[in-house]
């Protein structure tokens, strides 16, 4: 195919891309996405986007959640090997003992399961995953739990 076509061929799509994400998205029957509430979508956003494209699922931004549950995600993601090199590893132990850091909330141990708590009862596992779809999604996930737990420091 050439490059015109390619072009032309997302161009044509463009509008019904954007017609797909103003629509409002539903958590039930989505795995791995529990609770909800009346705004639906407000809770999602593109945080892996570029790993689920096709999978008609969106998970939920980091940028939005609490440093505690940050911090827990990404002890899950060290844990579970996600992240190479040592560097998560470095920015786990600093955000660790950052003054104001509750390890001890239900946060903090919601992301060590791998459930990144987006608040109002909502939630999005990534160990209940499955499949190929689990090592892409928590792959990109961890990379944005990594950068935003630098952030935080």
């Amino acid at each position: 195919m050439s490059i015109f076509k390619k072009l032309s061929a997302t161009c044509l799509a463009l509008p019904l891309l954007g017609a797909m994400a103003a629509s409002p998205v539903h958590a039930q029957g989505i795995p791995g996405f529990s609770g909800g509430n009346s705004s639906g979508s407000s809770l999602l956003s593109n945080a892996a986007s570029g790993a689920l494209s096709g999978s008609g699922l969106s998970i939920p931004s980091v940028s939005s959640l609490a440093p505690s549950n940050v911090t827990g995600l990404l002890s899950y993601c060290v844990e579970n090997n996600y992240l190479g090199g040592n560097s998560p590893s470095t920015v786990l132990s600093s955000l660790k003992s950052k003054s104001g850091l509750d390890t001890s909330s239900p946060l903090y141990s919601n992301g060590q399961k791998g459930i990144l708590d987006t608040g109002n009862g909502n939630t999005f596992s990534l160990s209940s995953l499955e499949g190929n779809m689990k090592q892409k999604v928590t792959k990109k996930v961890c990379s944005a739990v990594l950068k935003q737990g630098k952030s935080l420091l």
